[in-house]
């Protein structure tokens, strides 16, 4: 479903053709004959005027456009969009290996999933459940978090896909195979891990703090994109179980944010070497 936001330029925009047409429709009359009428002896005379049409458009007095009306209807809806819901005061920049833009989202959807959990009232899902890493696409951040006052349009503007929150557990031997991938390509966002990359190679994966365990079993926050396999992650379709919220991924940091903001707490940097790469071939 598109976004208040989108449908509203789009309605704008067919306001504006609209209003084209419907200022063609009420201010130029326009007759076409053809040859056999105008060399028909009835007619003596014919006369005709112009009216130029240009990007200004005055309705008659008393006179309500219709488009006026579409616009007014959404425009409160669209206008919240544009206000704060938090404030970030030094702003989070994108990077690789690691960013705080980056490391704060995955963080953020560590703690969402663990909470999800721990509130839900779903009876289909163990409460002891505990996530022990979060993972995302760099790709899936569209762009940086701003300096100061921060909107819901600038959340959808660095997550603008229709990604959801999905709780999946993992055998550890996947995990290793989808961090040696991450040696082999290029590593992911990630939160409660340290993944040291030389080459190709992974020198060293702690998850929680403890080096990772082929033998126990992992649970990870992740999106439904990379889970489906995006970003050929294939490891994270092989999942002993899945949670899928249905939680969209732009309404969780807004909620996050709004509620961070009632807590009196603003959008803090969080840098850290989490994901090291060295002597990786360009």
């Amino acid at each position: 479903m598109k976004s208040p936001f989108i449908i509203f330029l789009s309605l704008v925009a067919a306001a504006f053709l609209l209003a084209t047409a419907t200022a063609s429709g009420q201010r130029v009359k326009k007759s076409e004959f053809t040859s056999a009428q105008l060399n028909n002896p009835s007619v003596s005379k014919i006369t005709w005027t112009t009216t130029t049409i240009n990007s200004r458009f005055e309705p008659q007095k008393g006179e309500v456009l219709q488009t006026q009306k579409i616009v007014d209807k959404y425009k409160p809806e669209v206008d919240k969009y544009s206000d704060p819901i938090g404030f970030c005061p030094a702003g989070l920049e994108r990077g690789y290996p690691v960013a705080p833009m980056s490391n704060w989202a995955t963080d953020v959807y560590l703690e969402y999933a663990q909470k999800f959990i721990d509130t839900t009232s779903r009876t289909d899902i163990d409460k002891n459940i505990k996530v022990d890493f979060a993972l995302m696409n760099f790709g899936g951040m569209r762009t940086e978090m701003p300096k100061g006052n921060v909107s819901r349009y600038d959340i959808l503007s660095i997550f603008p896909f229709d990604n959801f929150l999905v709780i999946e557990e993992m055998d550890g031997k996947d995990v290793k195979e989808l961090m040696e991938f991450f040696a082999k390509t290029r590593g992911q966002a990630m939160s409660n891990i340290k993944l040291h990359i030389d080459g190709n190679t992974v020198k060293e994966c702690l998850i929680g703090g403890k080096p990772l365990d082929e033998n126990r079993k992992y649970v990870i926050a992740t999106i439904d994109f990379l889970y489906n396999g995006g970003d050929n992650l294939y490891p994270l379709k092989r999942s002993n179980y899945l949670i899928e919220t249905h939680k969209k991924l732009m309404d969780i940091f807004i909620e996050y944010i709004i509620d961070l903001t009632a807590k009196g707490k603003k959008i803090e940097k969080a840098k850290d070497d989490r994901l090291i790469v060295e002597n990786k071939e360009k």
